[in-house]
């Protein structure tokens, strides 16, 4: 099983921007910000078999929050309900472990998604070979 943080803004992956020539991808930089956290543990060797993984995404706290709403988003009685979509969280992180954590996305079998607040915003993986 590997467990590792991501320490930054959980931010969800960007549409892909085409312009006369070229596709740019405006999320590049961050998904590069994640594998350059990664890497220190990754397996020698990616992951070839069936996989499941757990992420947890913790959000800031929205400046100009009252205490107490504070207090209950830090306790789990508050939730985020509202963008950034959860989905669209997950995706670019999924993406960013390609070829580092295992080969490919596809290998994923079980995928468990959370989104919560917290005083430090971070991401945490779980990857467990099945």
């Amino acid at each position: 099983m590997l467990i590792f943080e991501i320490h930054s803004i959980p931010r969800p992956q960007k549409q892909t921007q085409f312009g006369k020539h070229r596709a740019y991808d405006p999320s590049k930089q961050y998904k590069q910000a994640i594998q350059w956290q990664i890497r220190p543990h990754a397996p020698k060797d990616p992951l070839t078999g069936a996989l499941h993984v757990d992420m947890t995404f913790y959000l800031p706290i929205p400046k100009g929050t009252s205490k107490i709403l504070s207090r209950q988003m830090i306790n789990g009685t508050a939730l985020p309900y509202k963008r950034p979509d959860l989905d669209n969280l997950a995706y670019i992180v999924t993406n960013a472990m390609k070829e580092i954590i295992y080969e490919d996305d596809s290998q994923i079998v079980d995928l468990i998604l959370t989104k919560r607040y917290a005083e430090t915003p971070k991401t945490v993986i779980k990857v467990i070979e099945l």
